[in-house]
């Protein structure tokens, strides 16, 4: 293992939810994983509705088309889905079902009759899994997409201040001997993880904010500026303050693992 030297690493938190539409993805694997390729968006919150969109065929405006009507017979489309107009600057628009032939969008600016538009479906759920702690839909079968996502993301500030961290992993080790055992058999079960992290004392109130809020964060941190992150979903469940006649005051935020967490760097 690579010896790293503390001040290399970093601690990222996340913050209030963005929404987002149409961000383009990057394919990895064989036809199956689809990662949005922005890095800052790369973290999706944990609950709001994320669509993984699929690009079917190109359709056509129709007479009745206006900048924020788009007539096309027999569209399929629904509410959620996305459309792209490449006849006007691709211009990326989320739909509102109004009728089989009809949908809304907000406004594209000179939209018309035979304006060119690529269609975005929501794909059924039951042929994709959604990791959201680095915005990657992976497809169950290995066939060449164009995909999109929309949704909601988590912006990632570094912890400016921050001087210290501790984490803590774990896995619940479970016994199942059975009569007749003549030694101990185990299952792994279910992970954990909790830890620390210390910063200077300054006016910022992100993590005492998020403590009384008791809603769950994500914690980053990478071991370098090159590795990749690992990210945890987190509750706070300490804030303590430290002060010294010598020293700079200190604030240590303890934190324990909420749901998933996933490591990218090891």
């Amino acid at each position: 293992m690579a010896e790293v030297t503390g001040l290399n690493c970093s601690i990222k938190i996340s913050g209030a939810a963005v929404p987002f539409v149409g961000e383009v993805t990057t394919m990895g694997g064989t036809n199956t994983t689809y990662q949005i390729t922005d890095t800052s968006k790369q973290v999706l919150d944990r609950t709001e509705t994320i669509h993984v969109l699929v690009k079917g065929s190109n359709d056509a405006a129709e007479s009745g088309t206006n900048t924020t009507n788009l007539k096309m017979t027999s569209h399929g489309l629904a509410t959620g889905d996305v459309i792209i107009n490449t006849t006007r600057s691709n211009a990326v628009r989320e739909v509102t079902y109004v009728d089989a032939n009809n949908v809304t969008v907000s406004a594209v600016t000179s939209q018309t009759t035979s304006d060119t538009i690529e269609v975005y479906k929501q794909a059924t759920a039951s042929t994709y899994t959604l990791n959201r702690l680095n915005a990657m839909a992976t497809f169950t079968s290995a066939t060449a997409r164009t995909v999109l996502i929309s949704g909601s993301y988590l912006p990632m500030s570094t912890a400016a201040y921050a001087h210290k961290m501790s984490k803590h992993e774990a896995v619940d080790i479970l016994e199942k001997t059975k009569f007749g055992s003549t030694s101990k058999e185990r299952l792994a079960g279910m992970k954990s993880a909790s830890g620390t992290l210390s910063q200077f004392d300054v006016t910022d109130t992100t993590y005492s904010a998020a403590l009384l809020a008791k809603v769950p964060i994500i914690i980053e941190d990478r071991t370098s500026t090159g590795a990749l992150p690992n990210r945890r979903w987190a509750l706070l469940d300490s804030d303590q303050m430290e002060a010294a006649v010598a020293g700079i005051q200190d604030e240590t935020i303890g934190w324990v693992s909420y749901d998933a967490w996933l490591q990218l760097g090891v």
